[in-house]
């Protein structure tokens, strides 16, 4: 369930420098970039890419998409992430077994580096990865992007992935001078709060 039917939300708020001529354009940009599962063999830790803002498994119909003058979708971010305190007891009985396999007495750089590696990816085969996921609502009238956390993190990776989806810049708006602009703070509440009751 989104987090948007949770309490109060913090946003983002940006300004593009242009805006997409159709829906369908927004749509076939948004799969060019889509999100992609990570496969736990892959040396990738990390995933990020676009879904459909209800359901966050969809990277491809996006069926949620359009709303009023919103366009609405998410990024989802899938991570890996080991601690050096979780690693180091698999890691020093891996490189123990191999030592002893082998007969050796010290391991090379390289050798060190393999069985990190096949460690890590044997966690990876344990375990799931972190999800993150921030909702986007963009008004096609002021031609404002709403983006659905404060976390340094998401915002830093929001704004790369969406300039590079959709080929343009964006610029960052104060709460204040947005509220003015779409005359009234409620407005995208209202459209959220429709599409989230259902």
């Amino acid at each position: 369930m989104t987090k948007l039917l949770k309490g109060t939300v913090t946003r983002t708020i940006f300004r593009p420098d242009k805006v997409p001529e159709n829906i369908g354009e927004i749509r076939d940009s948004l799969k060019k970039f889509a999100f992609k599962k990570i496969d736990p063999m892959d040396v990738r830790d990390e995933s990020t890419g676009w879904v459909d803002a209800i359901m966050s498994f969809d990277n491809e119909n996006y069926g949620s998409l359009m709303h009023d003058s919103f366009m609405l979708f998410a990024l989802r971010t899938d991570k890996f992430f080991f601690s050096a305190s979780q690693i180091r007891p698999h890691l020093e009985e891996a490189e123990f077994t191999f030592k002893r396999e082998n007969s050796l007495e010290y391991l090379s750089a390289q050798h060190r580096k393999e069985i990190k590696e096949q460690v890590v990816r044997k966690l990876k085969m344990n375990s799931t990865p972190k999800v993150t996921i921030a909702e986007v609502a963009w008004d096609m009238e002021s031609n404002l992007v709403h983006l659905f956390s404060q976390s340094s993190q998401i915002v830093i990776r929001f704004i790369d992935i969406f300039e590079k989806t959709f080929e343009l810049n964006l610029e960052t708006v104060e709460l204040y001078d947005s509220i003015k602009q779409i005359k009234g703070s409620g407005k995208v509440e209202s459209v959220l709060g429709k599409i989230w009751s259902l």
